[in-house]
């Protein structure tokens, strides 16, 4: 027979309720940032999304201005895409949600025309500048770019 005393039990064997709260706390403060970032890079893609569209759009405009002809304002004949003047389009639709077919964000088109020929040197060139302004988000973004279409004499 052993009469020897039993082992004393050891209180470290689990967690105390502090330390429990304590770990939770820093698994839900860790979860927290991870969903914010997330939610941050989602937000950053849209946005990129968006911006490429209405470059695309912007570009479309400006291949149309290069490539209509004839162009040959010596005799009169001028596309319509090269009238001088400012024109404008409302509801221009840069992103159409595919499943409900419904225009989420939309923008607007303004196309400038001007005649920058020189009469002295019987050069004829128009400048034309198109602007696609939009809001996403209660922030405003636009996209603008230029070119000049020469006479195709």
């Amino acid at each position: 027979m052993n009469f020897s005393k039993p082992a004393i039990q050891s209180r470290n064997r689990g967690f105390t309720l502090v330390e429990a709260v304590i770990g939770l706390m820093i698994l839900v403060l860790a979860a927290s940032v991870i969903f914010f970032a997330f939610s941050q890079m989602n937000r950053l893609a849209s946005v990129a999304r968006l911006y490429t569209a209405a470059q695309f759009i912007v570009q479309s405009n400006i291949d149309t201005i290069q490539n209509d002809t004839p162009f040959i304002p010596q005799d009169s004949q001028i596309p319509g895409e090269l009238t001088v003047g400012v024109t404008s389009s409302n509801s221009v639709p840069i992103y159409v949600d595919p499943a409900t077919n419904n225009t989420v964000v939309s923008g607007t088109l303004t196309t400038t025309v001007s005649n920058i020929s020189n009469a002295s040197l019987t050069e004829y060139a128009y400048l034309a500048t198109v602007q696609l302004a939009y809001t996403y988000r209660s922030t405003t973004y636009q996209v603008v770019e230029s070119t000049i279409r020469g006479s195709d004499q």
